[in-house]
């Protein structure tokens, strides 16, 4: 018997079971444009941690982000452009206000959203040992 035939039903199959497969869509964790999205914020150093909830809205251009620690407190605002993917922070805790903790929370930050619209909720940097966890949270109306 010729291989050809047996071939080409290979390569048929093949075919037909990769059109059959469906892409896997990542979970949206970014909120849409015009949406707000509250999240459970988790932000663990080696010599402390930071935890609340952070809110999060799409204008469309940017997303306007603020994290509160346990008692209301402002710990960071801070704005993402989306087009040139740069963090801006606006402020942050007196503990935290520093040049050298400021660029490093830039840094963190930025990739830790663009994990955020990859679908992972957190990110970790190794060499400063610093972990971020943005949990989205389900709000019952």
């Amino acid at each position: 018997m010729h291989p050809f035939p047996r071939t080409r039903f290979l390569c048929v199959s093949l075919l037909l079971m990769l059109l059959s497969i469906q892409p896997v869509v990542a979970q949206q964790l970014l909120p849409s444009v015009g949406e707000r999205q509250q999240y459970t914020v988790n932000i663990d150093m080696s010599r402390g941690y930071i935890s609340g909830v952070g809110i999060m809205k799409n204008d469309g251009k940017q997303l306007l982000c603020c994290v509160f620690n346990e008692f209301g407190v402002s710990a960071i605002d801070f704005t993402y452009d989306l087009r040139k993917h740069k963090v801006k922070l606006h402020s942050v805790m007196k503990m935290l206000d520093k040049w050298y903790i400021r660029r490093v929370l830039r840094k963190d930050l930025r990739s830790l959203l663009e994990n955020m619209s990859q679908g992972e909720t957190t990110y970790e940097n190794v060499k400063r040992h610093i972990s971020y966890r943005f949990i989205p949270m389900e709000i019952d109306n």
